[in-house]
This record gives structure tokens, sequence and C-alpha cells, in this order.
């Protein structure tokens, strides 16, 4: 399959997609012309996808690990943070629920 990607050549396309959609929209604006303010703001939602798909697909894709690291997932505490003896009259050795 092939991959589609954005490359870092594809960022000027980008930012002339943005110039032209402004220059249309402000050329609307001041001459009160219809056709180029509909153009403007057709080209708004158009950039700001583009500028979406474009900064999506320039990531750098994540290793195997992923954010958490070697470690596990996230949100995941390490076995030794636990206490390893428990504080003499806590009732802990007894069988009891100390909730309860």
């Amino acid at each position: 399959m092939v991959s589609l990607r954005s490359g870092r050549q594809d960022r000027l396309l980008v930012v002339v997609v943005w110039l032209l959609t402004v220059v249309v929209l402000g050329l609307g604006i001041a001459t009160v012309n219809p056709i180029l303010l509909v153009w403007g703001v057709l080209g708004l939602p158009a950039a700001v996808f583009l500028s979406y798909v474009h900064l999506r697909d320039t990531r750098p894709p994540a290793g195997p690990a992923g954010p958490a690291g070697p470690a596990g997932p996230i949100g995941a505490e390490p076995a030794s943070a636990e206490p390893t003896s428990a504080e003499p009259g806590s009732g802990a050795g007894s069988g009891e629920d100390p909730l309860s």
C-alpha cells in the first residue's frame, strides 16, 4: 500500500492556500463583492482543514513504546511505590479489614 503522508515541501502549498484565502476574503470585504465573499468564506474552512491534515501528517510517528515509555501504560504506578512493611498497630497482619 502506498503511504500518503505530507512532507515538508507541502508547507509552502498550505501557506499559499492561506494567503489566497485571506486576499480573496479581504478583497471581498473591501469591495463588497458577493462572489469574493463567498469564495473567501468557503476558503477559510478549507484552509483550516488543510492545515489540520498537514500538521497531523507531518508529526513523527510514535515509537513502539509510545508516550508512556517502556514502563507500561500511562497512570500505572510502579510496584515499589507501595509500602512494604506495615505500621505496628495498624491491624495489617491480623486479618482484619483496616477500613472497617
